[in-house]
């Protein structure tokens, strides 16, 4: 409860002793102090300020013109590498086209025969467990054919 609201009910009287004293703040202390306007011929002209103000425009708009350059150059650099990548790939496609050409049956044919390669006949095949003509055969029963 505040302190007013106690000192005025009527419900409950209080000694002056059960109430908190209050202290009293010192007084501030106020004293002169110098006139604060500027002093003959310090004053700033408005062509002065307007030069400051200008200048620091200025900076700040080629402070954020190189920023800004500065962080376009990964998007430049990007953007040759895209093309970059596009050329490749169409390289790559010619030269596998190239090797498709060059690798077919029809074009190794025609090669082979302007280096002088004939086309085989029938193949002959060797099979090494053959039993030769000279060697006897012998039946199932032990004798000689």
């Amino acid at each position: 409860m505040a302190i007013t609201a106690l000192k005025s009910s009527p419900a409950r009287k209080l000694s002056s002793n059960s109430l908190p004293r209050l202290q009293r703040l010192p007084d501030p202390v106020l004293r002169l102090v110098a006139d604060l306007r500027p002093s003959e011929g310090k004053s700033v002209t408005k062509a002065a300020f307007n030069s400051i103000i200008f200048g620091a425009m200025i900076f700040t708009l080629i402070s954020v013109m190189g920023l800004n350059l500065a962080l376009n150059q990964d998007a430049i650099k990007l953007h040759r590498l895209k093309f970059e990548a596009i050329h490749l790939a169409d390289l790559e496609e010619a030269n596998s086209q190239n090797l498709a050409r060059i690798s077919s049956p029809e074009s190794l044919a025609k090669k082979a025969r302007l280096l002088g390669m004939v086309p085989s006949g029938n193949p002959e095949f060797l099979i090494l467990n053959q039993p030769k003509i000279n060697d006897v055969i012998v039946n199932d029963k032990g004798t000689k054919e």
